[in-house]
């Protein structure tokens, strides 16, 4: 009878002891996100709010950072992969946008076809809803046909509405687009095109940090120079190409 009093006590008291605490599995990166866009990954083995914040990187680097200089940090472990709905989207900093869009609309000959638009923008987000940068690419309004295509330079101006992962988004643009070279026989005429000024308005959205949907209207000014090969017959045309745009993008 005392052993088993004995033996009862005992398995109480193992019931009811604290567990040790657990140990980081050494499987977690801490990523220090600074005000000025800036972010540095490694592990944090000090931090004092006021005073400095020190990071060890991977490379064994010891990096002291003033605490006041600090957005936010976030820690990643590998089980957290499995988690959703972090919202870890760099907010500041340099960016790089590449989309690619289907331009839908009538060509100079009235027809209605669809072109395409690839373009790219480099630039700095200064708030998550306020960045500019400048960009360039090609644009075809009338695939396969007699118009030249165009190859626009801009600035653009571009902002995220939410801090969410799927988030709205506008992009503003506007500068000048050139041409390609035409000067063939087109229908009895010769034909040669300029360029002149475009400007793109998109609205869309983030889908997570890298990926975007968007829709718009893109305008276009061009000039076309023909001459009848037949007499002398010559004249200048003055055309505004009215486009809507619905493409995807890629934000790094």
């Amino acid at each position: 009878m005392k052993a088993f009093r004995i033996l009862l006590v005992f398995n109480l008291l193992l019931a009811f002891a604290p567990l040790p605490a657990q140990q980081n599995s050494g499987d977690c990166t801490d990523i220090v996100y600074l005000r000025n866009g800036s972010e540095f990954r490694g592990k944090i083995i000090e931090y004092a709010p006021g005073g400095n914040l020190v990071l060890v990187t991977w490379s064994g680097v010891n990096m002291t950072v003033p605490a006041d200089n600090v957005k936010r940090i976030v820690q990643r472990c590998k089980e957290d992969k499995r988690q959703k709905g972090i919202y870890d989207f760099r907010e500041r900093g340099l960016y790089n946008a590449t989309r690619l869009g289907v331009l839908a609309g009538e060509t100079y000959y009235r027809d209605n076809t669809s072109g395409y638009s690839l373009c790219h923008s480099l630039g700095w987000m200064f708030r998550r809803w306020m960045g500019a940068g400048i960009g360039g690419g090609v644009e075809i309004f009338d695939p396969g046909g007699y118009e030249a295509a165009t190859y626009p330079i801009f600035a653009e101006v571009r902002g995220y509405l939410l801090a969410k992962n799927i988030a709205p988004f506008y992009t503003v643009g506007g500068g000048w687009a050139f041409t390609g070279k035409n000067g063939d026989e087109q229908q009895g005429f010769t034909e040669d095109w300029k360029g002149g000024w475009m400007t793109k308005i998109q609205f869309g959205y983030r889908l997570g940090n890298h990926f975007t949907l968007h829709g718009g209207l893109s305008l276009q000014k061009k000039i076309r120079n023909w001459q009848s090969v037949w007499g002398n017959d010559r004249g200048q045309d003055r055309i505004l190409h009215k486009r809507l745009e619905v493409g995807i993008g890629v934000i790094l």
